[in-house]
């Protein structure tokens, strides 16, 4: 079968290919691959934070590309040439001017945080130097899934004051649908991208939902805010082996050129919405990024076929026909900074008031600062307020300084109604060793909790925690996860088990490059993997 291209199902004019404009990539490694590499109609520039971080031309070479795929199919997407298949497979934006920011290695979760720090402080400096007028960033760093304010996350912090700089920040949503947000998708000015399935007849109206997050953020926000293709999209596939490319799950049914292949995710639907916007600014250069984002969003095509995902679908033409709205508004990043101008004394007064909005704003002012006795006090009398943004807002300020946290603050906490406070009171607990152990019962009630965003970040703690205690409850939720294709809480599982006992099961049958998460075949995977650890630790569970 011959599968469409991405500028083909989305019908980008043939005259719009991102020309002469600069856009960002953020992942790992990128290889020397011609269809990102080769600088015949743009340039593309690499930027390596693991020596020194300043543009150097890239040149393609003859292969293998056995290292950065990631990387590849996120610059292909926005902005591949698709040159070796002739131009068939190109990006959204194929002649855009590519920057890839290199960051090294993930080696530990943590190091994902201080690395996309680094990034996105270099951007804030550099992106008006270079011309770069987006980026987009698919590789997960997340320290919960969107239930908490954007101050509580350095990463998401930086991408509001890139966006209140002027920068399009643009983020993949997640691929699971159970979680609300996979990611700094969550922040306020960032534009989530979820996405749809291609159909193989590309007609965008038989077009049908992926299964990407979705979800209401702390700040009311909508994951995702955009639609793009995220499913069957055909990127290049470098085969190391004809072994290789017979083992992928779709590449030997599919008629297409030699190393090109579908594959699926919101890796691939970020970029593609950032070529979009390239597309948009060649057609409208003197477009902020407010406009480009309120166009993009604006004429975007609905249909009830995912409707589930509350968002419509990229639609360049339409785009660039819209009128460019007011630019004329105050980001969430200049209102926070407004209120941490204000004197402590102001503050307070607004936390001492009645309005939720201004008691929200004024606690959150207190993100990075010491925090006062008189605040403290009083943001701990605010943990029982009836607001629970209010309640949410005053126990993440506190989290970052657990010397103000007592137990009792805690207790009532993991028993509230919102999850929100809840999350939050995960958040707490996770900046305050010393009180584990002492919650760990706590922490075990949550992994059957009725939001699945608790549950996965709960799990994810207990990773961190590794008491032996776990290891029952962890294994009695497995099954039933794996049955019902909750695939975020089911791998969270897994790894807690692995980093408590160290033991491993491999799936049966074995992943395939190319599977998708929800296919008969990965189900069946995470149920042998579920009897597996029952099986080993059959004692605990009776």
């Amino acid at each position: 079968m011959t599968w469409s291209s991405i500028r083909e199902f989305l019908q980008i004019p043939k005259e719009l290919t991102g020309k002469s404009v600069g856009i960002a990539i953020v992942d790992s490694s990128f290889p020397n691959h011609p269809d990102i590499a080769t600088n015949i109609h743009r340039n593309t520039y690499i930027v390596n934070f693991e020596t020194d971080p300043y543009p150097t031309l890239m040149t393609s070479g003859d292969g293998p590309w056995s290292r950065g795929l990631h990387g590849l199919w996120t610059a292909a997407a926005a902005a591949g040439s698709g040159q070796l298949s002739q131009g068939r497979y190109a990006g959204a934006a194929p002649e855009a001017d590519l920057y890839l920011l290199q960051t090294g290695p993930f080696n530990l979760l943590e190091e994902i945080e201080s690395k996309f720090v680094a990034v996105l402080s270099w951007l804030s400096v550099n992106w008006r130097k270079y011309n770069i007028r987006g980026v987009v960033l698919t590789v997960v760093s997340s320290r919960e899934t969107g239930l908490l304010p954007w101050q509580a996350d350095p990463i998401r912090t930086l991408c509001e004051q890139l966006a209140n700089d002027g920068l399009l920040v643009v983020a993949a949503s997640g691929n699971t649908k159970e979680l609300t947000c996979s990611g700094p998708a969550s922040s306020p000015s960032i534009l989530s991208v979820g996405g749809v399935i291609v159909p193989d007849d590309a007609e965008i109206h038989h077009a049908e939902s992926y299964h990407g997050c979705r979800g209401m953020t702390f700040e009311n926000n909508w994951i995702p805010g955009i639609l793009a293709p995220a499913e069957n999209v055909v990127l290049p596939m470098p085969f190391q082996s004809p072994e290789e490319r017979q083992n992928h799950f779709t590449a030997p049914y599919d008629n297409l050129p030699e190393n090109y292949a579908r594959t699926e995710g919101t890796s691939c639907a970020g970029p593609i919405i950032l070529g979009c916007a390239a597309c948009i600014w060649q057609a409208h250069p003197h477009w902020t990024a407010n406009q480009v984002k309120y166009a993009i969003q604006s004429s975007s095509v609905l249909s009830n076929k995912w409707d589930d995902l509350d968002a419509g679908l990229v639609n360049v033409m339409a785009a660039v026909s819209m009128t460019p709205a007011d630019n004329a508004i105050n980001t969430p990043y200049y209102n926070w900074c407004n209120w941490k101008n204000k004197v402590k004394s102001e503050r307070l007064a607004a936390m001492k008031g009645q309005n939720e909005e201004d008691i929200v704003s004024a606690i959150l002012s207190f993100c990075g600062e010491k925090i006062p006795r008189e605040i403290t006090v009083l943001m701990r009398a605010l943990l029982v307020h009836q607001s629970d943004k209010i309640r949410t807002a005053a126990i993440t300020v506190l989290a970052v300084h657990s010397d103000k946290i007592l137990s009792s603050d805690l207790q009532g906490l993991f028993h509230d109604d919102s999850s929100y406070v809840r999350m939050a009171a995960l958040f707490a607990l996770n900046h305050c060793p010393e009180m584990w152990k002492e919650f760990t019962i706590e922490v075990i009630r949550l992994f059957t909790d009725h939001d699945l965003n608790i549950r996965y970040c709960a799990i994810e703690l207990a990773a961190k925690i590794k008491e032996q205690c776990f290891i029952g409850p962890l294994i009695s939720g497995l099954y039933d996860d794996a049955f019902n294709e909750r695939v975020s809480t089911f791998g969270a599982r897994c790894s807690a088990l692995e980093a408590i006992t160290g033991l491993t099961f491999k799936p049966m049958p074995e992943w395939r490059e190319g599977q998708c998460w929800y296919s008969d075949r990965s189900t069946q995977a995470r149920l042998h993997i579920a009897q597996e650890w029952e099986s080993r630790f059959k004692g605990l569970l009776r």
